[in-house]
């Protein structure tokens, strides 16, 4: 038996951040179209059943459109006798209980946990048991009305949710309470970036369906559940979302002329969807951010280049797929030396010696010790801020990220201040 789960859809979004004459309008790029996509997989691969773990819809207003586009893929599904079980998020607690009203005609299509009571379903041999918001905040665990799991079968949990997030407004829940619920899976919605779920590990977030903005990179897609008999074998993610996003690392050290940089952007994008893209699913479009590092005599050049290319020549074709520049970032130097400079005593030796900080091991005291410093300003941008309903503050905080964003303003710093130095001195 196979189920196919679906995170946070959406539907009534579209993508931001789309260049005005792209080739494909943000609908043909929106979380509609991978909901399509995920049912002709459920059908292709005849599952038994499809789960969405909330914020399948937008928002209220949304309603029409989440109605005909939700309705239209629960018919399908059911002519081909697979049922839908959702649950509600904090963003359609109002609008999918309407839904499924409306729903209610059509075989198949079932609203898990209404009202905040935890509810269960069998498919064959899996037990769902699922929850779903009662109102547009939640401050409790909603596991603290569960009751434990029992009985034969394999038991597996639907639920939109805030993990690790003590005090969130949007049902947090704690690691520690899954594992002690005693159920063999937890498939969650809320936060987009997924986890690296396996049939061996089944438990944490599915992640959003379709990446909207730069903010959602990588795979995004629908996870396949295989079983044999009430033992879960197989869970891989399906990327089939119509847009991806994602960032590129190239480095100009080695550039002779300026004006190869267009060409050079346009042949690794094109390795990288002979990387990526070598077998379908494929998306329509992707949305490439290229950070250019380095140390280059065309580093005071680079900005007006840039300007250049985004203004000419920001989307172009890769085979039949479109890709588009949605941003460029630098991390370019001139010729310098970074060691002799960070011996200087002066703010531009300052800075060079804590980039070069940036550039060791992950166990070095004093790397940890700048990261730390970082890691306290960032997580009070994270209070409120929108980034919260799309990673957790693990991944949002994490060294790889922090460092990153360290090194990208600190280069661009000592760009600026050895341009400033070398006017200075003429």
């Amino acid at each position: 038996m196979k189920i196919l789960a679906v995170g946070d859809m959406h539907l009534g979004r579209r993508p931001s951040r789309i260049p005005g004459e792209f080739v494909h309008d943000p609908a043909d790029l929106s979380p509609a179209v991978a909901w399509r996509r995920s049912c002709e997989l459920a059908i292709e691969e005849q599952v038994a059943a499809v789960l969405l773990a909330g914020d399948v819809i937008e928002s209220e207003r949304d309603f029409f459109e989440g109605y005909r586009e939700l309705k239209a893929g629960v018919e399908r599904l059911a002519g081909e006798s697979i049922r839908v079980i959702a649950v509600a998020g904090n963003h359609d607690v109002e609008v999918l209980p309407r839904l499924a009203d409306a729903l209610a005609g059509e075989e198949g299509f079932k609203l898990l946990g209404r009202g905040g009571v935890w509810e269960s379903i069998e498919i064959g041999p899996v037990r769902i048991h699922g929850w779903s918001f009662p109102r547009r905040e939640v401050r409790q665990s909603p596991l603290a009305g569960m009751e434990s799991a029992s009985g034969p079968g394999f038991h597996l949990a639907l639920l939109h949710c805030d993990l690790d997030a003590s005090g969130s407004p949007y049902a947090p829940v704690m690691r520690r309470e899954l594992d002690g619920a005693g159920l063999d899976a937890w498939l969650l919605g809320h936060i987009h970036a997924p986890h690296p779920l396996s049939a061996a590990a089944p438990r944490g977030y599915l992640g959003c369906v379709s990446g909207m903005d730069p903010g959602e990179p990588g795979p995004r897609g629908p996870w396949l559940m295989r079983f044999e008999g009430e033992r879960l074998i197989e869970m891989a993610q399906f990327p089939l979302a119509p847009i991806r996003w994602e960032s590129i690392d190239i480095d100009l050290g080695n550039l002779e002329d300026i004006g190869d940089l267009d060409n050079i952007v346009i042949e690794r994008a094109r390795e990288l969807d002979q990387r990526l893209f070598a077998s379908r699913p494929t998306p329509l479009a992707v949305g490439l951010r290229p950070r250019f590092t380095g140390q280059s005599e065309f580093c005071d050049e680079l900005p007006r280049r840039i300007a250049r290319l985004m203004e000419e020549q920001s989307s172009f074709h890769v085979g039949e797929r479109a890709y588009f520049i949605e941003h460029c970032e630098t991390a370019v130097l001139p010729r310098i030396d970074l060691d002799e400079l960070a011996a200087r005593g002066d703010p531009l030796g300052l800075l060079a010696a804590r980039l070069l900080l940036l550039d060791r091991p992950e166990g070095d005291a004093a790397r940890a010790e700048l990261i730390a410093g970082a890691r306290a300003r960032f997580h009070s941008e994270l209070t409120g801020h929108r980034w919260r309903d799309l990673e957790s503050n693990d991944e949002a905080l994490a060294d790889c990220r922090i460092a990153q964003r360290l090194r990208l303003a600190g280069f661009e710093a000592l760009r600026r201040l050895h341009a400033q130095q070398r006017g200075a001195g003429a």
